[in-house]
């Protein structure tokens, strides 16, 4: 069962573009961690989610 799709999002902090065309598919009993260094948009992936 699908429980999450994220499909082709963008987000840019003036002139820093942290992420573009990203997508995500989340699906029941998946088990997912978020790793990347300091200011890469792990967080503000998740505020948009």
């Amino acid at each position: 069962m699908n429980l999450l799709t994220i499909d082709n999002i963008s987000k840019q902090f003036s002139e820093r573009l942290l992420f573009d065309g990203a997508s995500l598919l989340i699906n029941e009993g998946d088990r997912i961690g978020l790793i990347g260094v300091n200011g890469s948009g792990k967080s503000t992936l998740l505020k948009i989610v």
